[in-house]
């Protein structure tokens, strides 16, 4: 009988186990909301700030923007990571078996055969359906810049699709009105200037930052905040239009319908190659994994959580149990990921995909 480890070994490729331990800075620059109040994060010999790998992708992608891409490349693993427990009963510590794709075109035809790549080492476990939700975080970009707002808003709104409600709020915000007292008080400040207001205010308080965010992290979010108010109270049909892009939540082959719809409504231009890929990839999916698609749903804003997926991403969960946020399946693109790891030196496409099996023997209970 086949198992996860035997489905990923169809595409070759190296076995890797890469260090559990890692600087704390990369996941909690990187994982995003959805991970980073999770991350095991404690301080090293010398004083440096560490955490346990949160799943394999981010250490795995690390090691590879050090070695370069020179032509495509396949890492495989079966290895733990570590998280704090979302849940009660939920484990902190857990293997991920899946499969990380370097260099390989970034098409319609890749990313739906990494989903179906998911699904069969689902069934090969004994899975044969799920709930599946999905999305595409290059959606919503491309409205935004298919609408030819000011480059600031535009900047602003791309920032803001990232935290939930961040969008809603900034459409409907009035220039000049920072959200948060702190942010107001340091609109116009340098970075410099903002940090040592923040550092006092800290000192007063007796409050310092820990586990998830860093003083400078904490002043660089305040500052793009003061100046995101700059930008806010976008025009009439940009607000119109990015609203009904985000509530858009249907079965995927309507998916890009429903947003050419929109598309047409705004008389925009500038989204049609990424609503042909939506297209493209979900006929595909349907011919690769038709189980899967049964019960599935596209969202625009799904997946924001995770900050470096930057197209297309699922997950897939036991039939009436997506409530609980247990996938027992996962996946998605990451292409600009080693660029940011490398500072540029390395610019490779990349997708990936991993099973949970204590999800998949236990039907999600852990």
């Amino acid at each position: 009988m086949s198992t996860p480890e035997d489905i990923f070994s169809k595409l070759g490729g190296e076995v890797v186990d890469p260090p559990i331990v890692m600087p704390a800075n990369q996941p909690l620059e990187l994982s995003g909301e959805a991970v980073r109040a999770r991350l095991c994060v404690f301080m090293g010999e010398n004083g440096e700030e560490c955490a346990l790998r949160p799943d394999l992708t981010l250490p795995v992608a690390m090691a590879q923007a050090e070695a370069g891409v020179s032509s495509e490349t396949i890492k495989r693993y079966a290895a733990r990571a570590f998280r704090l427990p979302a849940v009660a009963g939920d484990p902190m510590e857990f293997t991920q078996v899946g499969f990380e794709r370097y260099g390989a075109p970034s098409t319609a035809e890749t990313d739906a055969e990494a989903f179906a790549l998911v699904c069969e080492a689902a069934v090969a476990a004994g899975v044969s359906e799920s709930e599946t939700r999905m999305g595409d975080l290059a959606i919503f970009p491309a409205f935004v810049d298919a609408l030819n707002l000011a480059p600031g808003l535009a900047e602003a709104l791309k920032r803001a699709f990232r935290q939930v409600g961040g969008v809603s709020a900034l459409l409907k915000a009035k220039p000049s009105q920072p959200a948060h007292g702190l942010a107001a008080r340091l609109k116009g400040a340098r970075p410099e200037e903002a940090r040592a207001i923040v550092s006092d205010i800290f000192a007063l308080s007796g409050i310092q930052p820990q586990g998830t965010r860093t003083l400078d992290e904490i002043v660089e979010g305040l500052l793009a905040q003061a100046a995101d108010a700059e930008h806010g109270g976008a025009p009439d049909l940009a607000r119109q239009t990015l609203e009904a892009v985000m509530a858009v939540d249907c079965a995927p082959e309507q998916a890009a319908d429903s947003l050419n719809a929109i598309a047409r409504q705004a008389g925009i231009d500038g989204v049609d190659g990424a609503l042909a890929r939506l297209d493209e990839r979900v006929t595909k999916m349907k011919t690769l994994a038709p189980a899967f698609l049964k019960e599935a749903r596209f969202g625009t804003p799904f997946g924001r959580r995770f900050n470096y997926y930057d197209g297309f991403l699922f997950e897939l969960f036991r039939p009436g149990e997506t409530a609980g946020r247990k996938p027992f399946g996962s996946g998605g693109r990451y292409d600009t990921l080693l660029s940011k790891l490398s500072d540029g030196a390395v610019d490779a496409t990349a997708i990936g995909g991993v099973v949970r099996p204590d999800r998949l023997a236990q039907g999600g209970a852990s």
